[in-house]
């Protein structure tokens, strides 16, 4: 019975298992396909930030640390993806469109034509006063000085905007009514609107002598530079070709609000400052990532000094300086310290012992870049190796910033530098005015030096031979 059954059964079996086999065979057969993904739409952004992703992880002077994880894809600026690049110690490295960029080193911004600032330090005053003011702005048109201050925008006293949080609001309009209380406290009210402005790089340039202060014993040149720029070149050309033809003895180099600029107007500078002694002397050398130390002593990564025929012939270099002398005024002061007589007058400077490479994209192109790139790429140190001065210069002698005079034989610091040169000391620091405007810290305006991106000492690569990497 059990072998008979076995017999029957074993045909069925194998039935049961081939239609079973069939049916799962069917099934999987009929079983449609997985819809495939929509294939991802090209990043529009890429190839840029490919190019700056290889940048920050080559020449960069922190190369070694910039994040490898990032994805780029999600990030959709060139700006943000670049600022994730970043070493959180780096507050210095920037980036722009090229037509910033273009329009930056042309000079021509629309703009009143004046920076304000408030005399706070020392001075404990809220009021807001003129810095310095363009030539050929809506504000010289209207004759305004620096030390003016600014009392209403539109009617509304100023103090009460800055209360509000509205001054900057109010101030950055296009047209505005202005008044503003001159030297000796009176008003003067006038609507202007902004323009197009082409700034200079340089807004005084004077000679001084026996018949503008008291006991001068020779000509004393003041030189308030405001800006390295490789394109105005002929600000310093001007200015040092008077000075030559004055025989001046001292010059005061006004560098406050400069905040640095092109390395062509700097060497161009200094080699119109520097004595013959220091002919052939190092002013400044750059430092960059060990990947490319070998163009450390390279003369194109060099600063030498080399004098002209109108170069001058100065016994003593006054430099003076605030939170606003940044990066290539910094080169300046620290380059020329050991190699001439140097008096630092007031305040401490930005700290900017670095420098930046101007790398376009597309890649080489400086007259039509799309995007430029200032990475830092090097520190920039003096002929006894001095420069990671990140908390900046201090002066030899300090003294406030005059909110209150005009540039010139009035203002604290030349009248300072004067009374040094006369009687060989400094005077007292200046009375603090009655008239000032105290106020709470939260009622501070801002300043360019305390934005982003402040502080330039910039290099072309196109201005040198190729760098040389391991």
């Amino acid at each position: 019975m059990t072998k008979n059954f076995l017999r029957k059964l074993f045909p069925i079996v194998l039935l049961s298992l081939f239609t079973a086999a069939l049916t799962i065979s069917c099934t999987k057969e009929d079983k449609p396909e997985p819809e495939k993904p929509e294939p991802e739409a090209p990043d529009p952004l890429g190839v840029v930030k490919k190019y700056a992703y290889d940048l920050m992880n080559d020449i960069y002077y922190w190369y070694k640390d910039v994040p490898k994880n990032i994805n780029p894809k999600p990030i959709n600026t060139i700006q943000a993806y670049f600022d994730t690049l970043m070493v959180p110690v780096d507050r210095w490295s920037w980036m722009m469109t090229g037509q910033e960029y273009l329009s930056s080193e042309s000079g021509i911004v629309e703009t009143y034509g004046m920076s304000i600032s408030q005399p706070i330090d020392y001075y404990n005053d809220y009021g807001v006063r003129v810095r310095y003011v363009h030539p050929s702005s809506p504000m010289a048109d209207n004759n305004i000085k620096r030390g003016y201050q600014l009392t209403h925008l539109n009617g509304t006293s100023v103090t009460t905007l800055i209360k509000n949080g509205t001054f900057n609001q109010v101030y950055g309009q296009r047209t505005n009514s202005f008044t503003f209380n001159n030297h000796i406290g009176q008003p003067v009210t006038f609507t202007a609107t902004a323009r197009e402005v082409s700034t200079r790089s340089s807004l005084v340039s004077a000679v001084y002598g026996p018949q503008d202060f008291q006991g001068l014993p020779y000509n004393i040149g003041y030189f308030h530079y405001l800006s390295f720029k490789a394109g105005m070149l002929d600000d310093i050309h001007n200015a040092m070709a008077v000075f030559k033809a004055a025989n001046v003895k001292e010059l005061i180099l006004d560098l406050r609000y400069n905040g640095g600029g092109d390395s062509r107007a700097t060497t161009l500078l200094a080699n119109y400052i520097a004595p013959a002694s220091a002919e052939g002397k190092l002013v400044a050398r750059r430092e960059h990532n060990d990947r490319y130390s070998s163009n450390d002593a390279d003369p194109s990564s060099q600063t030498i000094i080399t004098r002209m025929s109108g170069s001058l012939d100065l016994d003593r270099l006054f430099i003076l300086t605030t939170k606003g002398s940044a990066s290539a005024s910094e080169v300046i002061l620290n380059g020329l310290k050991p190699l001439m007589n140097v008096v630092h007058i007031g305040g401490t400077t930005y700290g900017k012992p670095n420098g930046m490479y101007v790398l376009p994209y597309p890649e080489g192109n400086y007259d039509n870049p799309l995007y430029v790139f200032l990475p830092i790429c090097f520190f920039t140190v003096n002929s006894t190796g001095y420069g990671h001065y990140v908390d900046g210069l201090v002066p030899d002698h300090y003294r406030p910033d005059d909110l209150y005079h005009d540039f010139g034989i009035n203002d604290d610091w030349v009248n300072a530098v004067m009374n040094y040169i006369t009687k060989g000391s400094f005077p007292a620091l200046p009375p603090k005015p009655g008239s000032a405007f105290e106020a709470l810290p939260s009622y501070r305006i801002t300043t360019p030096e305390e934005q982003e991106n402040y502080g330039t000492y910039k290099v072309e690569l196109r201005d040198q031979k190729p760098l040389r990497s391991r």
